[in-house]
């Protein structure tokens, strides 16, 4: 039954078109000369299809297709059998349609329609059957970049391209196997070219403030200009083409908290992000905002084209050398690393931070933007609690010890008690450290 009702569905036709006479301007209706076909296809998908001028050879054409589908319908023939001699050139421009309707960025779908032309022309896969079979090819390539000196990151990026691929081509139906299964990513940290470093808060206080004073312009930028700029991105994490979208309507300063918010289209996750901004921020960014046309751009021009050469000028008025003598570097995107560190620094929980990074995979705030240096870690392990060699000394509990006199206490102790729950966090710790220090029995010589 249900392949008469394929059959009487399929049938031929010539689409017709309307055609000007252009000396009457009469309009006359007229056919194609090729014939078309519509039949319903295994999954029940109505097909449109070009065929050819002669009837007859047209009829057999779409015959043929309909005993095709009701074939693939019963199991008999594979779908993807057609699939794979396909051209890759083919099925690319199909991905790139699904990319696009995920919503990825143009410069990620160039970027990554890009490295897949360039992996399968390497492989020499011309149709999708070379690439199903093409895991011998594949990883010789991959062990051929890295003779040739690539660094772990640009190999484990070709990788995830056509495995995408693949894997997209598999949810079709289009690739019967993986070519890339059992294909596994190097290890990025054996092979850092490039590791980013977080400013120390003194680095960060001398650069805005030496910025600030700055004489330079620079692609229209002031000093005082990119001073905010930084002071900005080192306090919500924005990257730099989010910051060239941001006008003074981007902000929300009249809320508690303040807000800035990122448009869908200009954030790299492609969601709208509204940030919490501090109150020192939120007072910053008012007294810039001042006056200012609500639509225009805060950072407009070119600036971000050479936002590393920058930075690296006002690092440098500001004695900061934008690259440590361990090969870290301090570029423009390495604020983001800052601010992230930052947070840890200040002990916000990984799932804050990651929240507040706006990342996906926890494992890219902890391991990648999450900068901490010898001084932070003996911070935090100088905050654990004391442990001492020896049998503590009895004492009675403190609910068992006469209350001190108001009189006799230290006025500024009482102070510092009254204002403990609103002073930040790493006065806290100071304080803590401090009080340790002084806590520690000097030893028997220094008696």
């Amino acid at each position: 039954m249900c392949n008469r009702i394929r059959r009487l569905i399929a049938n031929l036709y010539r689409p017709s078109y309307t055609k000007t006479d252009p000396e009457t301007g009469e309009k006359s209706v007229c056919r194609l000369r090729k014939w078309y076909g519509k039949y319903v296809d295994a999954d029940g998908v109505p097909r449109r299809v070009p065929l050819c001028t002669d009837k007859t050879a047209a009829q057999a054409m779409l015959a043929e297709l309909v005993r095709k589908a009701e074939r693939q319908q019963a199991g008999i023939v594979d779908r993807a059998s057609d699939e794979l001699a396909r051209t890759i050139a083919e099925h690319l421009q199909d991905y790139r349609t699904h990319l696009f309707a995920k919503g990825r960025s143009d410069k990620h779908v160039r970027g990554t329609i890009r490295t897949i032309e360039k992996v399968t022309a390497a492989c020499r896969c011309r149709i999708l059957a070379d690439l199903q079979s093409s895991t011998d090819s594949l990883e010789s390539y991959l062990a051929g970049r890295l003779d040739s000196g690539s660094s772990h990151r640009t190999i484990n990026a070709d990788l995830t391209a056509v495995r995408s691929f693949c894997r997209w081509l598999l949810s079709r139906k289009r690739m019967r196997e993986d070519p890339t299964f059992g294909l596994s990513k190097l290890n990025e940290e054996e092979d850092r070219r490039r590791e980013r470093r977080a400013l120390t808060d003194e680095e960060a206080q001398r650069l805005i403030t030496t910025t600030d004073a700055s004489p330079r312009v620079f692609r229209g930028l002031t000093g005082h200009d990119r001073a905010v700029m930084y002071l900005l991105a080192q306090r919500t994490g924005l990257r730099r083409k989010e910051l060239l979208s941001l006008s003074p309507s981007s902000f929300d300063l009249a809320s508690e908290p303040a807000t800035v918010v990122v448009q869908a289209g200009n954030s790299k996750r492609r969601k709208k992000d509204t940030l919490p901004l501090a109150i020192e921020v939120a007072q910053i960014m008012a007294a810039y905002l001042a006056d200012r046309d609500r639509r225009a751009p805060l950072w407009p021009r070119s600036w971000w084209r050479r936002s590393s050469d920058m930075l690296r000028d006002d690092l440098l008025d500001a004695g900061i050398n934008p690259v440590d003598e361990d090969g870290r570097v301090l570029d423009f995107h390495g604020q983001r690393t800052t601010f992230i560190t930052g947070l840890s620094r200040v002990g916000v929980v990984p799932a804050m931070a990651q929240q507040l990074a706006r990342h996906s995979d926890i494992k890219l705030t902890l391991g990648t933007y999450t900068r901490l240096t010898m001084q932070d870690m003996a911070a935090a392990v100088g905050n654990l609690p004391e442990l001492r060699l020896g049998t503590p000394t009895s004492e009675p509990p403190a609910s068992a010890r006469p209350a001190e006199p108001a009189a006799e206490r230290d006025p500024d102790l009482l102070r510092v008690m009254e204002s403990w729950p609103v002073l930040p966090a790493h006065i806290r710790q100071a304080i803590m450290a401090l009080l340790a220090a002084a806590t520690i029995p000097q030893s028997t010589s220094d008696r």
